[in-house]
Parts: structure tokens; sequence; C-alpha cells
């Protein structure tokens, strides 16, 4: 629905310093915003209903009204989303917090109140998301109305549409290897093992919303070093921040793998407690999330995302095909370690991309051997040892946090510096 705008912003925000010049720029993109919603709109509400045949021959899920509702719910968290992370941009930490904040407290209220009213219907989720939606537009379309106004200027369209458009492919593509087994898995096995592979891709939310939050603090920062600077290789402030994501995102996926089991276990029906025995692995999948966040990163910044589509593509392919043959014969497992094996993949192609654009002179043990060695860790102790899984959870928290504390003292000392920018 943003039509990777938010990408394209976090990059060139930093283009407009002069005040006249940054509130002409916006008020353009948010225009931009608008009519590419509407438009959208108006095209999934011609082709919904057919798509919605297609997808589901049964005609178990109906478009109109909740298929309809979640395209113009997607709209207004589209334009939401979009101008709160302008305030990270700008600098206006407090202004993005309260905004978020008040998007989950009126979508948390709205639902409750209607799910109580309405069980076992999709009566409650689908209207409170829609309702919380409408305020969140209006909130934010009145805030940027005043901030920046809205206005639709034709030469920016070719720079954002030659940014973008490789963009939103590249995500479609990523969702697509995100879901991709699923449907095989469908075909080749049964609607139960398509229940608990998918609801252990769901016990990863946590780790990849940690992770986008976080990111969406030090990118634009990176950003703007790059810019003031003109640099074109590694720096050591940049490197500071990439370490430090990289050490969060160790803990974080290390604490998940600990705790996930006790709460499905106390919280989830029995049907997805299969489910606990794959969490290890899909987690540790995530490891190297720092790394690849550094290689991808000189792409957007210099301009080069031309090339994202292509090592998605190629990724695909690669998926899909190891994916059939894995699953063919060792069912959801299969899926797991399709999933798993094509993120080194994609880390390999990035690489070899972005070394085009940009000198890394990152330190290796931080990025690339220490996830490796916990991955490593992981995978044998959950998938090698006879160690109880309990035990075995709290080996590879200790493993982890002493691989941190050992690397990166410097980082954690600086820690403080870094939380205070």
């Amino acid at each position: 629905m943003n039509f990777g705008i938010d990408t394209y912003l976090s990059v060139h925000f930093y283009d407009h310093t002069e005040d006249t010049k940054l509130k002409s720029f916006l008020g353009s993109v948010s225009g931009l915003l608008l009519v590419n919603g509407l438009i959208l709109i108006l095209i999934f509400t011609g082709i919904g209903y057919f798509l919605f045949q297609l997808i589901f021959p049964d005609g178990d899920i109906p478009f109109f009204p909740f298929g309809f509702m979640s395209v113009v719910t997607a709209f207004f968290n589209a334009y939401f989303r979009t101008y709160i992370n302008l305030q990270v941009f700008g600098d206006k930490p407090v202004k993005y917090f309260s905004f978020g904040l008040f998007n989950f407290t009126v979508t948390v209220i709205i639902s409750l109140i209607l799910i109580y009213q309405y069980p076992f219907e999709l009566t409650g989720p689908m209207w409170g998301r829609f309702l919380s939606g409408v305020l969140i537009f209006l909130l934010t379309l009145f805030f940027g109305w005043r901030e920046f106004g809205v206005s639709f200027k034709v030469p920016f369209l070719k720079d954002i549409k030659n940014y973008a458009t490789p963009v939103v492919l590249f995500s479609l593509l990523t969702w697509i290897l995100g879901y991709i087994n699923n449907f095989i898995l469908k075909g080749l096995s049964n609607s139960a093992d398509v229940g608990v592979y998918n609801f252990t891709l769901t016990c990863t939310l946590l780790i990849e919303y940690a992770s986008l939050g976080l990111l969406s603090t030090i990118n634009p920062r990176i950003y703007k070093l790059w810019k003031s600077k003109f640099i074109h290789e590694s720096s050591i402030e940049e490197n500071r921040y990439n370490h430090v994501f990289s050490a969060f995102n160790i803990i974080m996926i290390a604490i998940n793998i600990l705790i996930l089991p006790f709460i499905i276990r106390i919280f989830i029906k029995e049907d997805f407690h299969a489910s606990i025995a794959f969490i290890p692995v899909i987690c540790a999948s995530f490891a190297f999330r720092g790394l690849y966040n550094t290689l991808i990163n000189p792409l957007y910044f210099f301009k080069k995302t031309k090339v994202l589509p292509k090592i998605l593509a190629i990724s695909a392919v690669i998926q899909i095909v190891s994916g059939i043959l894995l699953i063919k014969y060792f069912g959801i497992w299969g899926a797991v370690w399709s999933y798993f094996l094509v993120k080194p993949l994609q880390l390999y192609f990035l690489w070899r991309e972005s070394k085009k654009v940009f000198k890394f002179n990152f330190n290796i043990f931080k990025m690339v051997v220490m996830p490796f060695i916990y991955v490593l860790t992981v995978i044998t102790l959950f998938q090698f040892t006879n160690i109880p899984s309990e035990y075995a959870a709290f080996i590879q928290m200790g493993i982890a946090g002493l691989m941190v504390l050992g690397l990166f003292r410097k980082e954690l000392y600086g820690l403080k510096d870094i939380w205070n920018k």
C-alpha cells in the first residue's frame, strides 16, 4: 500500500535539509501515498471477488466484507506507519512512541469489546482493526496536513518509481519465501502439519518485530552518517551500531528459544505443542540478521535496489525446489530446513552485490563467526544430543550470554551513549 515509500524516505529524507524543501518533499510523498492507496483500493474492489474465488475455491472466505475491509485497513496503516517513521528520521522519539501507544490502545480496546459481544466470529478482530485504522489515519492526516500539507508533484514520481518498484517486488518475494512452504506442505502433507508449521513461524514474530523496531532507529543514523561524510566504506561508528544490533539479535533469539516452550504449554492448546520441537531451528535461522542488515543497507542507500528482486528470485527458486524435495521425504522438518538453509544463500548473494558499491570493514568474529557458533550450538544441542529440551534451552541461553559478554564488551560499555542518542 505504501509502495516501498518508507524505505525510500529512510534514505532520501536527509537529502532535503532546508525546511521549505523538506516540507515540499514530504507533502508530495503524502499526496502520492493517498493517491496510490485510493487507486489500489479501487483495483482490489474490482478484482477482489475474483481473486478470492481463485484462492479459496470452496467459497469459505468471501471478499466482502472482510477482504475489502482488510484492503482499506492496510491503506490506513500504511499512511500511519509512514508518518510515524518520519518522527524517527526527524529525531522525535516521544511522538513516535505516543502515536504507537495510541494505535495499540485503541486497537486492543475496540477489538476486545467487539470480541466479547461477538464471540467465535471474525466481527471483533476485523472491525477492531478497521475502526482503529480509521482513527490513526485521521490522526496522522491531521498532523501531516498541519506540518507539511498534501501536494502531488510529478517530478518526484519518476525517482520514487525507479527506487521503490524493486523494493516492492523484493518485499513480495520475501513474503512468498516466508509462506511458500505452507502451500507445499498443504499439497504434500495434511492440514494439521500446515497448522503446526505456520504456528511455528508465527512464534518468530517477536524476534521479527523487535528487530524491525531497533533497525528503524539504527538505520536512519547510519544513513545520516554516510550522507554527512560521503562514506563508501564501513566506519567505527557504523560498525558499533551493527555490532550492538547483532548482539541484541542473538540474545533475543536465545530468550525466545528459552521461554516460548513454556508459554506454548501454558496458553496454547495441545494441537500446536508439536511446534516446540521446531522452534529452536526456526529461531536460529534469524541469527545472521545483523549481517543481513549490514549487507543490504548499502544497496538501499546507494540506490541499487534493482538487484534486490534478482537476489530474492534466485533464492525463491532454490527454496521452492528444496522445499518440495525435503517436504516430500521429511514433512514439517523438510519445511523447517528448507526455510533455514535459504538464509545463508541470501547473505552470499547480498554480499556479492553490496561489495560492488561499498567496502566492508566490520569485525568478522562479531558478525559472522559468533552467530555461526551460536547456530551450530543450537542445532547440536537440540538435534544431536539426548539432553532434555528444557536443559538444552538453558544451556544455549548461557552460551549466548557468555559469547555476547565476551565479544561485545566495548559495545556494551558504550551502549549508554548509543541509548542517549
